[in-house]
């Protein structure tokens, strides 16, 4: 069965907000994509335009099959190519434009599934602490204000690395590709660091409450 995005009456790109993916490209047009590379470095937005056209569909396409989500392929497409105007300037460090293209799209895939893995583990890490958990009752707030007090407290005390890795990933918009470039370390090294900085946290935590199970 054949795939294929959403499509729109206005399948022209807005430059910031990428356009719907699925538009044909024109038939007349031959530029290669050095040179639509090159005119999108300059602020180009019909350069952009043909870009979107001719690579949105198989990228889409790409994503998909990753993913196996139509709507999730679309959202990181649009994403994508939005991503792609908003770094024009940095085109001159491009060498294949649709590798990078298609670099972009998986590195949206992986961010994706590394987020959601992490999202289930929170989630069942609170399952496994609060099994019979209920709404706190009001004589329970000191002890969530103060347990917020120590969290923060915690991680002051974390070893350098680690906090900034933690600190940098609480902020939602930053992507674990991006913390890396902030950090100038590897997306796995950031994983790393988070996941030693949640381990001494989880430790923490069950040193304070003992009623709240630690991970071994």
């Amino acid at each position: 069965m054949t795939m294929s995005p959403s499509s729109s009456e206005d399948s022209t790109p807005r430059p910031g907000a990428a356009p719907r993916a699925g538009a044909s490209p024109p038939e007349d047009d031959e530029l290669s994509f050095d040179v639509l590379r090159n005119r999108l470095g300059t602020g180009d937005e019909a350069a952009f335009e043909r870009i979107f056209r001719r690579l949105s569909e198989p990228v889409f396409r790409f994503v998909c099959g990753m993913v196996q989500d139509e709507a999730l392929a679309h959202d990181i497409t649009q994403d994508t190519f939005a991503k792609l105007w908003s770094i024009r300037d940095r085109m001159d460090t491009v060498d294949s434009l649709q590798a990078y293209v298609f670099q972009m799209a998986r590195n949206r895939v992986y961010n994706h599934q590394r987020d959601e893995a992490v999202r289930r583990d929170h989630e069942q890490d609170v399952r496994d602490a609060h099994p019979d958990a209920s709404p706190p009752a009001p004589d329970e707030t000191l002890d969530a204000d103060l347990l917020r007090s120590l969290l923060e407290r915690w991680i002051a005390e974390l070893p350098d690395r680690q906090r900034e890795a933690l600190t940098l990933r609480r902020q939602k918009d930053l992507s674990h590709d991006e913390i890396a470039e902030i950090m100038d370390v590897s997306p796995n090294t950031v994983n790393n660091h988070i996941v030693r900085a949640m381990r001494t946290l989880r430790e923490r935590l069950g040193e304070y409450r003992p009623d709240v199970r630690s991970e071994p």
